[in-house]
């Protein structure tokens, strides 16, 4: 008699199975664009106050061989990804994969990088895991159901098994070390998001934490410290525990050495700096005031029409410091409207408190649409109505966010964007240099040449 195989174990095994003959070079070659915006992400986390003060804990923190962006001191690679991690999250600006709901980027990378400078990995190497973390952190996350996502943010509960994918290959791990870890990476996935109704900083200790939990995981599991196998689907498993219409069937439907399809390739990158459900709304704003001539001043009023999930974490209609700023559709909406973009910039202070700005976010309203909502997660999407003073109404509706993968930024667009992240925190002198060993990632030996421009 056969025993059926656990989910872990299935995902154990498609790991443990894994040879690089599998991906071809083009796959790789793509994969390098979610690299480097992480790390421009990483780099320009340095300046938020959430960033500084996860520089100021591992400054505090016992010497290691892992580098941290923005400290000359090197610490343990659980520490450094659990920084990293949340300096990459802190920016709102990192990746985000839409049917998942899941920031890859952040918690698989940053495990992925950690290891690979500790075990000295080539960064072919570290481009596979990337690609197998992103793998197992979505398809997890598109099974767990619109019911997670009301109370748990899945790019810490659901990104934490994607790090350990990363992480436990990179280690040469076991098919039972490998069922181990997931077993113990699930049992510590948490993220709540009672920080958003306060404005709190724990966004990015969720995606911090969830890189170095996996790390954790890892690490027990390589000096025999065993997890539970049905982590994920088991009566009191990861799925009961935190979903009511999971489908833990999902995880593993086409799962094979042999798939043709990886996930990392519909993962969207983000050009602006909030949270992604505001993103379809300014896209919307910005064509709109591509097209017409109109000053502030002319403007009645601004309706925005939404999915449930946008309007749950964003109808914040007086944000006032700027991390609730970038959660807040009004104010997203009104500083793309005066000041014709949303980058890093839009969210500095001065601007937030601009009188004008302030003036237009009372003019926005915030609407559910039933048609989006069907739509969602697999479409993002939002309609901007500017109705003006003389009764003219503009309109426009955007399904593809700008950075969706039927949207994507070119890589002129993209080297753009980690330009004036450098910038934001005077590296730009760094930019092009890094980009180029981004570029020849797959036939680096190591990550120094990397790590010597950190």
């Amino acid at each position: 008699m056969t025993t059926k195989l656990s989910i872990t174990e299935q995902l154990a095994q498609f790991l443990c199975d894994f040879t690089p003959e599998q991906l071809p070079a083009s796959l790789r070659n793509l994969s390098k664009a979610y690299i480097l915006d992480w790390l421009g992400c990483a780099l320009a986390g340095r300046a938020m106050e959430a960033g500084k003060c996860l520089l100021e804990y591992a400054n505090g923190q016992g010497q290691g061989e892992c580098t941290v962006f923005g400290s000359k001191k090197h610490t343990s690679a659980e520490i450094a990804a659990l920084v990293n991690g949340g300096l990459c999250h802190v920016t709102e600006m990192d990746d985000l994969h839409r049917t998942s709901v899941i920031h890859p980027a952040a918690p698989v990378i940053s495990a992925a990088f950690a290891v690979a400078e500790q075990r000295e990995k080539s960064g072919r190497e570290l481009l596979d895991a990337v690609i197998l973390g992103y793998e197992i952190a979505i398809r997890i996350g598109e099974s767990v159901g619109k019911s997670h996502y009301k109370i748990w943010h899945n790019t810490s509960t659901c990104g934490v098994f994607g790090a350990t994918a990363a992480a436990g290959y990179l280690n040469g791990l076991s098919k039972e070390q490998m069922v181990w870890a997931f077993g113990n990476a699930g049992t510590m996935a948490s993220g709540l998001w009672e920080f958003n109704e306060e404005g709190a900083m724990s966004k990015a200790l969720h995606a911090g934490k969830a890189a170095s939990n996996g790390m954790v995981a890892v690490n027990l599991a390589r000096i025999g410290f065993t997890g539970a196998k049905h982590i994920l689907e088991g009566s009191r498993g990861f799925f009961v525990a935190t979903s009511q219409d999971a489908e833990p069937k999902k995880v593993t439907i086409g799962l094979s050495p042999h798939m043709s399809h990886y996930r990392i390739l519909t993962t969207s990158i983000k050009p602006y700096a909030s949270c992604r459900h505001t993103h379809p709304a300014i896209d919307a704003v910005l064509q709109i005031r591509k097209q017409y001539n109109i000053a502030s001043s002319q403007i009645a009023n601004i309706r925005v029409e939404t999915y449930q999930a946008a309007l749950d974490l964003t109808a914040n209609p007086e944000p006032h410091h700027v991390y609730a700023t970038k959660f807040s559709l009004p104010y997203c909406v009104a500083v793309a409207l005066h000041s014709g973009h949303a980058g890093l910039r839009a969210f500095d202070p001065d601007v937030i408190a601009n009188s004008e700005i302030r003036d237009l976010m009372k003019k926005v309203t915030l609407h559910h649409s039933p048609a989006f909502e069907q739509a969602y997660p697999e479409e993002w999407s939002s309609s901007v109505q500017l109705v003006l003073d003389s009764g003219e109404i503009l309109e426009q509706t955007v399904t593809s966010p700008k950075g969706d993968p039927e949207n994507p930024l070119s890589p002129e667009e993209l080297e753009k964007k980690f330009y004036e992240m450098l910038q934001y925190v005077g590296l730009e002198s760094k930019a092009s240099i890094l980009i180029q060993q981004i570029r020849q990632l797959e036939t680096l030996p190591d990550l120094k040449s990397i790590l010597q421009l950190l």
